[in-house]
């Protein structure tokens, strides 16, 4: 039997392979670093580039959201950004969190401010 015939399977199962583990990792949120190295967050969490290609992850559970300067900040629960774009999360552990009708925004246990302490470096 020719050997080039049997590379082609070979190599076609060799790139389903490849292609399974990136899409696995993109399901759980990974993202690519500044290198091309996926960088994947906590159980629970998700994770986001900063400015300078960085990747910040959100705690389990909790939220994370990029601020004003494109600096990944994080909460405990759900963050969103009020009327003058301050970033604020959920006190509570996968809290929600809206806006209401003026622009004010209102969460699960009450709402803190959203900081880049509460972000985790990723899962290598």
């Amino acid at each position: 039997m020719n050997s080039k015939l049997l590379r082609i399977p070979i190599l076609a199962l060799l790139m389903a392979g490849m292609a399974a583990g990136v899409l696995a990792q993109q399901g759980r949120g990974c993202v690519n670093d500044r290198y091309g190295n996926p960088q994947c967050p906590p159980p629970g969490g998700r994770c986001l580039a900063d400015i300078n290609g960085e990747i910040r992850c959100s705690p389990p559970g909790g939220g994370i959201l990029l601020d004003r300067y494109r600096m990944p900040v994080c909460g405990p629960g759900q963050c969103m950004a009020d009327r003058n774009g301050d970033i604020v999360c959920s006190k509570t552990r996968r809290g929600s969190a809206a806006t209401n009708i003026n622009g004010d925004v209102v969460c699960t246990g009450g709402c803190i401010a959203a900081s880049a302490a509460a972000c985790a470096v990723p899962v290598k």
